[in-house]
């Protein structure tokens, strides 16, 4: 808790030191770009957890200024007010996540888009707020309000504005230690394997967006009763993209970075406004210069420059706990191929493939390149759609549901390149593959939620010869590539699936690594007692683990039989050697 309280104390302290040190004009200053520094803290929350830039956050922010400047005119008693203020939150807060929905949903690389969309949303804003004059003001803005609770915006108001920063900021400090924060960054490093891991990234992302608007909605309305006027530039895009360069100026990655951008642009162009005509062309080449030498922003030379001098303590390795069950049925079944056909443009992938699996076993899946093997497990997850037939996992069609989706079926799956999370620890990626399918809103913001470990997950990790547990607290992106397959393996396992799909788990292994991976493989299937899909090109392996072995050609089914059977059967001989490490 130091980590979050020390900052949030100092912020509090400084700003209460404002208006004895400086008079009350200044805290009068101090306290617009601290307005303007907490709607770029959502900006900073969105952009710098999930990737996603919005283009519109002076849309939310100028809808709660002219609401708020409507309600403060209308003089109502406080407690309305602030009961109407409550209301205007939530629907904004609400719009803004069926906004981000309708743009997310069944997109996996949908950021600029969305940047478009909001851009183009207050550019449409601004105009209606120039010429709705009845409602708006028109171009000359509404005012002849006064401010909440008839606060002095050069006195008492300055310590609402301080009370908002601060809450705000402790907010968001606290949500860096819990796991949502975890998981909005997993979505940023690596989006198609958290949808493998059952987790819905368009939600996620619109729930973060919804957050972000809030925060904004909230700046709008301190922003109304601090200046008395609100004018349509405060829908506008130019205050969007103001807000855009403060957040990343101070920095995007830390919770007090826009502040410190807010207080430092803003300060240093109220100096150089009138003393210096090319100060707007100083501030472009600023916004340059952070953004390529220090893209963390000056939060983060700050921040380094800490760490000197007070190093950051060694994470705290806690224990292991039970991890909740999971919510799929673990019962058994079989997985059906029915005719299936896959066409990409004029390209056929799949052409009426059809097989049963057991229940319970191993199916190795082999055939030369292109026949089709990947895209035959990218089918049954859901990453591919399939253009004719029935994929079914017991009584249940799976063909057309989502990847998210993949996982609440039993169906976990590890991909050919290792997926993980690379700008995350081994520790963290671990974390986030307990949380797959077991998380339920209350646990995105409990500490022990960390602290998760399924039997699958144990029982890898406590092997002696897996390189992981001695390097829990190391970066992914450090690691070499056979420790990177052995995690993504646990990361998959973590969830303990009925079905295990493997896309060759043994590619870059030694062949001590080999035999582990297969031993591994072997374990999990009679401890589960489910079904893995295995594609492998190593004829050694398929010989060692296959119950049944499946041949794809030309993205046709050539045989489904023993590995003995396979062997021996000359069609298989004719077009597929396979190999041996």
């Amino acid at each position: 808790m130091v980590s979050v309280l020390l900052p949030a104390s100092a912020l509090l302290a400084a700003l209460l030191l404002v208006p004895e040190l400086f008079g009350d004009f200044v805290a009068y200053q101090i306290g617009l770009y601290l307005i303007y520094g907490i709607a770029a803290q959502g900006i900073g929350f969105l952009w710098g957890k999930t990737g996603v830039l919005p283009l519109g956050q002076s849309l939310f922010f100028g809808i709660a200024a002219y609401f708020t400047a409507i309600t403060l005119r209308a003089e109502g008693h406080l407690i309305v007010n602030l009961g109407l203020a409550a209301i205007a939150l939530a629907a904004i807060t609400g719009f803004a996540y069926v906004l981000a929905m309708l743009v997310f949903r069944g997109r996996n690389e949908s950021g600029p888009y969305f940047s478009l969309i909001t851009l183009a949303l207050v550019m449409i804003a601004e105009q209606v707020a120039g010429t709705a004059t009845s409602l708006t003001g028109g171009f000359n803005g509404m005012s002849g309000f006064s401010s909440l609770a008839n606060l002095d915006p050069f006195g008492g108001f300055y310590y609402v504005i301080v009370a908002a920063t601060v809450s705000v900021s402790l907010v968001l400090l606290l949500l860096n230690k819990m796991p949502v924060n975890l998981i909005a960054r997993a979505v940023l490093d690596n989006e198609p394997r958290m949808q493998l891991l059952g987790f819905p990234t368009h939600v996620i992302k619109g729930a973060a967006f919804a957050f972000s608007a809030m925060i904004a909605a909230l700046a709008g309305g301190l922003f109304a009763s601090h200046q008395g006027i609100v004018t349509p530039t405060s829908t506008g895009f130019a205050l969007s993209a103001e807000l855009v360069i403060l957040t990343a100026v101070g920095g995007r990655f830390h919770v007090l970075g826009p502040l410190i951008g807010a207080v430092v642009v803003g300060w240093a162009s109220a100096e150089l406004r009138d003393s210096f005509p090319y100060w707007e062309l100083l501030m472009a080449v600023l916004f340059i210069l952070v953004v390529l030498k220090a893209p963390g922003g000056i939060a983060e030379l700050i921040e380094a420059a800490f760490r000197r001098i007070w190093p950051k303590p060694a994470n705290e390795t806690l224990p292991a706990h039970a991890a909740p069950s999971v919510r799929f049925d673990k019962s058994p079944v079989p997985l059906r191929f029915e005719d299936v056909h896959l066409q990409i443009g004029v390209v056929q992938i799949l052409n009426g493939v059809s097989f049963e699996t057991p229940s319970v076993g191993i199916v190795s899946v082999i055939g030369p390149n292109g026949a089709g093997k990947t895209s035959a497990l990218n089918t049954i997850t859901g990453n591919l759609a399939v253009t004719g037939g029935q994929i079914t996992l017991g009584e249940h069609a799976i063909h057309s549901q989502p990847p998210h989706q993949a996982l609440n079926s039993g169906i976990g799956r590890k991909r050919q390149v290792p997926s993980v999370f690379f700008s995350l620890s081994v520790a963290e990626n671990l974390s986030i593959a307990m949380m797959a399918n077991r998380l339920r809103l209350a646990d995105l913001f409990r500490s022990s939620t960390y602290q998760w470990q399924s039997d699958a997950l144990k029982g890898v990790l406590d092997h002696p010869e897996v390189p992981l547990a001695k390097g829990l607290n190391e970066p992914v992106e450090y690691l070499p590539q056979g420790h990177r397959q052995f995690l993504e393996y646990a990361m998959t396992v973590a969830a303990e699936p009925t079905v295990l799909l493997l896309d060759e788990p043994c590619a870059g292994l030694s062949p001590d690594e080999t035999g582990l991976m297969t031993t591994l493989v072997q374990t999990y299937q009679a401890t589960t007692k489910g079904l893995v899909i295995v594609i492998e090109h190593d004829m050694s392996i398929v010989e060692a683990i296959s119950d049944k072995v499946l041949v794809l050609h030309l993205g046709q089914v050539l045989t489904f039989d023993t590995y003995d059977n396979v062997r021996q059967n000359p069609e298989v001989m004719a077009v597929y050697a396979g190999g041996t490490k």
